[in-house]
């Protein structure tokens, strides 16, 4: 089932779309598989799944679910720093570069922000190059939708893939966080794209 959500003409509304997200997000978690790991495709650390990601970190990491993130932008730095803290409190083991990571590349900004909640639950939103005073009035919640689940999934496997290891001073700060001396070892070289190559336009679930 598909649900389109227009923002109310009222009210605060980063306010409102904010509440949907954590309304969707804690709906996911009564149908959640432990060991499951949400993935999220985002314009940057302020983005409203990421914020709903923050606020229910508990609930989360009760019901032994993960999170990996994809961000166009790394800004705000106390943001980031924040949402790092939250992946790494839901999967204390995991390396930096298994948690998020940048899509620095401008090619890559055409995919939409998405996230999936579990394998019948998805969300996507507008193109992650569109600024937040330009952004769509609409975003589409999916439930009750295995092919669109699996479809994100795959988008997010293909993003994944082509974008970078956020550098270690982005994430670092005033918040204590594990020791990066493991996490240099494990960062894999930026994915370069052939000029060539089909663009991402052809990666499924990601709409314009």
């Amino acid at each position: 089932m598909s649900v389109v959500a227009e923002r109310e003409p009222t009210g605060d509304l980063r306010e409102i779309e904010l509440r949907r997200h954590l309304q969707i997000m804690a709906r996911s978690l009564e149908h959640a598989e432990a060991g499951f790991t949400l993935t999220m495709i985002l314009r940057s650390p302020s983005s409203d799944p990421a914020k709903a990601l923050i606020g229910l970190k508990g609930a989360l990491k009760r019901a032994g679910l993960g999170a990996k993130v994809i961000l166009a932008q790394l800004d705000p730095g106390d943001e980031l720093r924040q949402l790092f803290v939250a992946l790494s409190e839901l999967a204390p083991q995991a390396y930096a570069a298994d948690l998020i990571r940048w899509a620095r590349n401008p090619r890559l900004l055409e995919a939409h922000e998405q996230v999936i909640y579990g394998g019948t639950m998805c969300w996507s939103g507008d193109a992650m190059r569109r600024g937040a005073d330009r952004r769509n009035a609409l975003t589409l919640f999916e439930e009750n939708s295995a092919d669109k689940a699996r479809l994100g999934r795959l988008a997010f496997t293909a993003l994944w893939a082509a974008s970078s290891p956020v550098p270690e001073r982005h994430l670092t700060g005033s918040l204590s966080v594990r020791a990066f001396g493991d996490y240099e070892q494990r960062v894999e070289a930026p994915v370069s794209l052939s000029l060539t190559a089909p663009g991402p336009q052809g990666w499924p679930l990601l709409r314009h």
